[in-house]
């Protein structure tokens, strides 16, 4: 923190994690509301035995994915500038993540979810905002998972010449999703989970970068929804708000951030454990969307995969995207559900361990089955993205943390450049919000009158 900051500000973690009275690891058991339920929420989601790795790929899992098919077309809505808002997404997603962890740490003691820092600054009425908008914004993109994995599966076994209705196909991946959802409880059990689906993602991105260029528009090849030879932009101007809030949607973490940071060892290592899990999310991105805009130009689709022809690569970065997306739910919903179990006081402590885990089943299953109705009712993947990216990501992304980081540490104890920034940053995420909603309902109301994405 800047000097003018009053010492009482000295023991909150500081961008990179230098030290801070928390760093004794006393204080890292407890919570600063003092209910039973909030005591026992420490027990259900703290666990302070996983590495600063670990966390890397925890938020790299829950960021690369099938957003990579997505953004391609984002780029081509925004033109070429769309590389300096990946750019100033990613480095706006770190910092927003530094202030968020200070606001966890604003009393003497550590506040341990996204909705209990929401709560301790705005009390019921914000606890209850945040738990719902964490829900909508890790089902949101639980549902885009559900719909490109299903529908990608009817494209591959139409490839292959059978037929599988694409309602059926999502059943089946809701199905395979539904068992490590269910059975796993916190992220400290995921890690491996997340490295393997850090690795299938990281494998997609330099598919989709190679045959992009491989196989450029040309008029030998391309689809039949195309008219004319692509074009390419340097800044539409009117597609800035809505590619905003989509690509917050994929840095987008901080909900899943006090879990993440709760399973460190040595949690003042989350400052540049989220820098360098940033850095290597936004330069996968860059290379999946930059090259799928030099490919195709404006005629690009998403997902970018039915830009591409039937090779065998191509199909193969298909299976592991869809192997990827089983991965990443749960590091996903895992952190979503435990907002909303420790707001209906689903844990041992109160239920017992029998019980505890009867009404987890039943409440992940019912999840799971809301989502798979919704992607049976609306199976388009870009259109869902943008929706949800506008209604809960622009909330997240923005103004969450930066509203809980000034209202938890006070207007006299923040520098006035630093009041100023996140002032910029709430009108930015306002701006987004509503424009982006706006272009999300509309291009969803194409999509359902033309019956594809």
């Amino acid at each position: 923190m800047a000097a003018s900051t009053s010492d009482s500000l000295d023991k909150t973690p500081e961008p990179f994690g230098e030290t801070s009275s928390y760093d004794s690891g006393k204080q890292n058991m407890a919570v600063s509301d003092s209910s039973d339920t909030n005591e026992r929420f420490v027990e259900h989601a703290v666990q302070r035995n996983g590495s600063w790795l670990g966390g890397i790929m925890n938020i790299m899992c829950i960021s690369i994915g099938t957003g990579t098919m997505n953004l391609p077309k984002v780029v081509s809505r925004v033109g070429w500038f769309g590389i300096i808002l990946f750019v100033l997404m990613a480095i706006i997603g770190w910092y927003v993540g530094v202030l968020f962890r200070r606001a966890m740490y604003a009393t003497d003691r550590r506040v341990s979810s996204f909705a209990l820092v929401t709560k301790s600054a705005f009390g019921k009425i914000g606890f209850w905002f945040a738990t719902i908008i964490t829900y909508l914004y890790c089902c949101g993109t639980a549902l885009s998972w559900i719909i490109v994995c299903g529908t990608q599966i009817t494209r591959l076994i139409g490839f292959a010449g059978g037929n599988l209705d694409e309602k059926i196909s999502m059943t089946i991946i809701a199905l395979v999703m539904w068992v490590p959802f269910t059975a796993l409880k916190t992220l400290r059990e995921i890690t491996i989970s997340s490295m393997f689906g850090v690795l299938t993602a990281l494998f997609t991105v330099l598919v989709l970068a190679v045959t992009s260029l491989q196989h450029k528009y040309t008029d030998v090849y391309h689809g039949p929804e195309f008219d004319g030879a692509p074009t390419h932009e340097f800044i539409i101007g009117k597609g800035i708000p809505s590619a905003i809030a989509s690509i917050s949607f994929m840095y987008a973490g901080s909900v899943a951030f006090p879990h993440v940071e709760g399973n460190m060892r040595k949690p003042q290592q989350f400052g540049w454990m989220l820098f360098v899990a940033n850095t290597l999310v936004c330069g996968a991105y860059l290379l999946s969307s930059v090259t799928g805009y030099v490919a195709f130009g404006d005629q690009t689709v998403s997902p970018i995969l039915n830009n591409l022809p039937n090779l065998a690569i191509v199909n193969a970065a298909t299976i592991v995207i869809i192997v990827h997306c089983v991965f990443a739910l749960p590091v996903m919903l895992v952190s979503a559900s435990l907002e909303l179990e420790l707001a209906l006081g689903v844990m041992p402590g109160i239920l017992g361990k029998k019980k505890e885990l009867a009404w987890r089943i039943f409440m992940r299953t019912v999840t799971m089955g809301v989502l798979l109705g919704i992607s049976i009712a609306i199976p388009y993947f870009g259109q869902v993205i943008d929706l949800v990216s506008a209604i809960s990501t622009t909330v997240v992304f923005f103004m969450v943390p930066v509203f809980c980081y000034v209202k938890l540490l006070g207007w006299n104890r923040i520098p006035k450049y630093e009041l100023l920034l996140c002032g910029v940053l709430a009108a930015i995420g306002a701006v987004a919000c509503v424009w982006g909603l706006i272009d999300a309902i509309k291009s969803l109301q194409t999509a359902v009158q033309l019956g594809h994405g």
